[in-house]
């Protein structure tokens, strides 16, 4: 559940503004705006969010000042939950128009938060309030900005403000009792805790935070209790099963703790909390070598954290892997070389190794770096804290999913383009690309680029063998998979005319076509598979085609097509930087390509760039992918609670 309670836009924008805006601009006879926009906004009334954006990309594209076009593509993309399209449309639509439409600051104050830019978020619910001073539930939402925000008494002050305009719903005690738990006011934040869950016992937030609480005041028992209600109210609540578990390890009930941690890895198998706490349990009923897989597993996730390597290093000197305690010694101090206990105990591990001359060098470096430590001012400390804090990094996204596995999700990366008449795909969207125009008119065909399943046709297959080696013959052959007599043909092509970059690619392609024939009895794959059944002959036919399609780009250096393809052989060979690359490039040379788009966002976001990542989905979609708002839905959208 949302804390700021989230609004059907496709209902209240509505009610606020029912009207169009007249603007001079060029007319653009190939386009009447006025009735785009008429029927975009019934796509939006009927949440067709995706066919509305398609509308509203002419609108803002031949009418760039159209705030209200602007408007209607955020309030889309918010309840797409793209927040970051979402958050710049809503700034254009204020750009010059703030005054006709206002309530955009309110929608912008929500993306604002869900973007945790919990000032800008502020300043937004100010504007609001400074017309709407006697609404509570906009106190309510700007206390939960504070609070993101750390600001636990302006928390506190807004939500008192709400309870006096007789707000009674459970969240703004929630709050309130939230920003007293840190600040340390216990006995206070329970009463509230008490008093949000006598208005609503099946708030799963509240049992949690009131364990959470109860915890933190040494109160266990109660804690598992409350957690105990959260679960029962969502049983694969991985929240209350995470905090359950450290609260059974201080009631030293450990097998217990070890099914929760289980449970949360279960259902979140790259949380790197999971793994240290569990690692960190096993470490204490001394079950060295489960500790040890554990910590690596962190290490995997957050390769960079110094506690884990820590914790690592100390159980590797234990079961005597001193060699690897060195080694974990050596990067902790690469890390940060202030911290002396990494000296200290490497000192130690080269004692046990006879390393004596080693042993003292460490505990005199370790000397010395403490000194240096203790002399930093101000300015200095700050920025080491900074980088311990980073250093110290976990991965968790706890309930920011659905509750399945993460591995289930039902995203396809975009799969290679080929070449194929318009209307042989199904269910395809054709892109066209000065590049076909000769063989087009040679053949008086349309021939365009897509990347969907292409419909076989028996009547190739049945045809008897021919000599005849034109283009499109080849095409035709590819896209059936005779792929024997394509190669045929296309290396006569290749060889009679070496300056054809269209050939070339062909010729990628239909390698490209056996790689998935070799991995996919059952036709063509989605896209790029994981599992090759000979991985050294499906990494040379690779190399092949990424060599045909760079031969191509040298004949034609705008073909975005086969910058694209490149960039999947690339991702499949593990190239990932190179891949972006290609993927960037395939982007200058079209700008609306939303298949590079989308692919980059998955490359990125498998580089934990998580937010360059969302970008790019959030171009994707908008430019006409919808299976990018699935996973910006999935993975982009996190609202703190």
């Amino acid at each position: 559940m949302s804390i700021l309670s989230r609004t059907n836009i496709s209902r209240k924008i509505f009610a606020v503004l029912f009207l169009k805006l007249f603007f001079a601009t060029p007319a653009f006879s190939q386009y009447n705006i006025d009735a785009l926009l008429k029927q975009a906004i019934r796509d939006v009334q009927k949440e067709n969010y995706t066919d509305a954006i398609a509308k509203l990309n002419i609108c803002v594209t031949v009418e760039p000042g159209n705030c209200e076009a602007w408007f209607y593509r955020a309030a889309s993309k918010f309840s797409l939950f793209d927040n970051t399209g979402a958050e710049e449309d809503f700034t254009m639509a204020l750009s010059n128009y703030s005054s006709i439409f206002y309530d955009a600051y309110r929608y912008r104050a929500e993306v604002r938060y869900r973007l945790s830019d919990y000032s800008g978020a502020i300043e937004d619910f100010n504007k609001v309030i400074e017309k709407e001073a006697d609404n509570p539930k906009l106190y309510l939402q700007r206390a939960y900005a504070k609070l993101a925000g750390n600001d636990l008494k302006g928390a506190i002050g807004d939500c008192e403000k709400a309870l006096n305009l007789k707000s009674i719903g459970e969240d703004v005690y929630l709050c309130k009792a939230t920003a007293e738990s840190e600040q340390g006011n216990y006995a206070e934040a329970i009463t509230d805790y008490d008093k949000a869950l006598k208005i609503n016992s099946k708030n799963e937030d509240a049992h949690i935070k009131r364990g959470s609480t109860l915890y933190k005041a040494e109160d266990y028992c109660g804690a598992i209790e409350d957690y105990n209600a959260a679960i029962k109210i969502d049983t694969a609540s991985t929240l209350a099963y995470f905090y359950r578990a450290d609260a059974e390890v201080k009631t030293d009930s450990n097998k217990a703790a070890l099914r929760d941690y289980n449970t949360v890895l279960l259902y979140e198998p790259r949380n790197s909390y999971a793994y240290f706490n569990r690692g960190a349990l096993y470490s204490n009923i001394k079950k060295y070598k489960s500790a040890i897989g554990d910590f690596d597993k962190v290490l995997i996730l957050d390769p960079d954290n110094i506690q884990a390597l820590s914790n690592r290093a100390k159980l590797e000197q234990n079961t005597k892997d001193f060699k690897d305690a060195i080694k974990d010694y050596d990067r902790i101090i690469e890390l940060y070389p202030y911290m002396m206990e990494a000296y200290y105990n490497r000192a130690e591990v080269k004692t046990a190794v006879h390393d004596i001359a080693g042993a003292k060098k460490d505990l005199e470096t370790g000397k010395t770096m403490s000194e240096v430590f203790h002399s930093k001012n101000n300015i200095q400390l700050s920025h080491d804290s900074t980088l311990v804090e980073n250093l110290l990094h976990l991965s968790a996204d706890f309930n920011s999913t659905p509750k399945t596995r993460l591995d289930t999700l039902n995203v396809q990366f975009q799969p290679f383009f080929y070449i194929a008449e318009k209307g042989t795909a199904k269910n395809s969207r054709y892109l066209f690309d000065p590049l076909l125009t000769k063989i087009n008119k040679q053949e008086n065909k349309s021939y365009c680029f897509t990347n969907n399943e292409i419909q076989s046709d028996d009547t190739i297959a049945n045809q008897p063998h021919t000599k005849n080696f034109s283009l499109a013959v080849v095409i035709q052959k590819t896209n059936n998979y005779l792929l024997t007599d394509a190669f045929e043909a296309i290396n006569k092509i290749v060889e009679e005319d070496t300056a054809n970059a269209m050939a070339y690619f062909q010729r990628g392609i239909i390698t490209c076509r056996e790689i998935e024939a070799s991995n996919n009895n059952d036709g063509p794959s989605t896209g790029i598979t994981s599992s090759d059944k000979n991985a050294s002959q499906v990494k040379e036919k690779r190399l092949s085609a990424i060599s045909d399609f760079t031969k191509a780009l040298q004949l034609q250096p705008s073909f975005s097509f086969a910058y694209f393809n490149r960039a999947n052989l690339k991702c499949a060979l593990s190239d990932f930087y190179g891949a972006l690359k290609d993927y960037e490039t395939a982007i200058k040379t079209k700008s609306d390509f939303a298949e590079a788009y989308f692919n980059m966002g998955f490359v990125t976001y498998y580089l934990n760039e998580k937010s360059i990542a969302c970008n790019e989905f959030s171009k994707a979609g908008e430019l006409g992918i919808p299976a990018a708002y699935a996973f910006i839905k999935q993975y982009c959208t996190t609202v703190p609670k």
